[in-house]
């Protein structure tokens, strides 16, 4: 996956969004759903042997969602963040992540602030190792 499909320009990890068409929970859930092709017909006996199986439906509803993979990216247009202001300012200041603009950190983000810390502390740490070692250093970390 290109660093800039797999990293917002906010530093959030794309490829581990559990929306990101590509990304690794929605291959995984994928692979998951396509295993168990046809499990639909059989849950209810399994649940006789194992109670867990009685919540086959619900688990189903969720897998199969994550396994559409409904986000491009927000490089794409798509941000889920809803009133992110980030896509649409790097676009116009042709950068491909916010610590390569002069005005970095700025107050023009309209992120959540949890998200803001995330925006603040990531953009940080790939001005000083840059976006492929950031990309590295965080790929097996948990996303949330």
């Amino acid at each position: 996956m290109d660093i800039r499909e797999a990293i917002a320009p906010c530093g959030l990890s794309c490829e581990k969004c559990l929306a990101k068409h590509g990304g690794t929970i929605q291959k995984a859930a994928a692979d998951l759903m396509h295993g168990l092709r046809g499990f639909e017909k059989h849950w209810k006996r399994f649940s006789g042997m194992n109670p867990a199986f009685a919540g086959y439906p619900a688990f189903s509803e969720i897998a199969s969602f994550l396994a559409k993979g409904i986000c491009g990216g927000c490089r794409s247009g798509q941000c889920l963040l809803g009133d992110c202001r980030v896509q649409r300012c790097v676009s116009e200041k042709a950068i491909g992540f916010c610590y390569e603009c002069e005005d970095f950190p700025c107050r023009d983000h309209n992120l959540p602030e949890r998200v803001e810390q995330v925006w603040r502390t990531a953009n940080a740490r790939m001005a000083d190792v840059g976006p492929e070692q950031y990309r590295e250093e965080n790929l097996n970390k948990p996303r949330y």
